[in-house]
């Protein structure tokens, strides 16, 4: 039992260290990206400021990686 319940531990704390990068969507962007997103909140109503800059963030990630796929498909073309 001594196994798993290490197994378990090194799971757990490898979740909490490494975890927000499957949830947060500018969790491996520069940190100058979100400080110019917070800059534009003002500019968002209050209610919606959470999802909007969700959305923001998640385009950049998304188009972020898009770049980096389309880059490795140049690097190795069939």
């Amino acid at each position: 039992m001594g196994f798993l319940s290490d197994l378990d531990k090194k799971l757990t704390d490898n979740v909490y260290e490494h975890g927000s990068q499957l949830t947060d969507p500018a969790a491996d962007l520069p940190q100058t990206v979100g400080e110019i997103v917070e800059r534009l909140m003002p500019f968002v109503q209050p209610e919606a400021r959470e999802t909007v800059k969700a959305q923001i963030l998640g385009l950049i990630h998304e188009y972020k990686a898009e770049r980096t796929r389309s880059a490795a498909e140049q690097d190795h073309p069939d």
